[in-house]
């Protein structure tokens, strides 16, 4: 392969990454916002709204070929900031839009051991 079909192919990757495109403030501005819990629309886009302070819920679900039955466990759990999601666009006050992946840290893991099975979920604010 030419050393310019293949800086051609790493442009068009790099061109399609999320971080790189543009906030698409106009479309933000223009759609409905739909609260946690509440029923989205059907026939569009919409920005979907966690509140600070108010329990959110949060699901567990375990599956697969080594459980015996799939088992859901629902709890809940409160944000100290608000916090409005599009697609991959994030913000806290519905004003200033980011990459979701540059406002907000998130982790998922867990593991097995001799006191059961554990599954983590971090979720921080990304300080720049």
């Amino acid at each position: 392969m030419s050393k310019q079909l293949v800086i051609t192919f790493i442009l068009l990757v790099v061109s399609g990454c999320a971080a790189l495109q543009p906030v698409p403030t106009e479309t933000l501005s223009k759609l409905p916002v739909v609260q946690v819990g509440n029923v989205p629309p059907t026939d569009s886009e919409y920005i979907v709204y966690y509140p600070a302070g108010q329990d959110l819920p949060i699901q567990l679900k375990a599956n697969g070929s080594l459980f015996t039955k799939e088992k859901s466990i629902e709890s809940h759990v409160t944000l100290t900031k608000d916090l409005y999601l599009y697609k991959y666009w994030a913000s806290h006050d519905k004003e200033k839009w980011e990459n979701s992946h540059e406002l907000l840290g998130v982790e998922f893991g867990g593991g097995l051991d001799v006191s059961g099975i554990h599954v983590n979920v971090k979720l921080d604010k990304k300080y720049k």
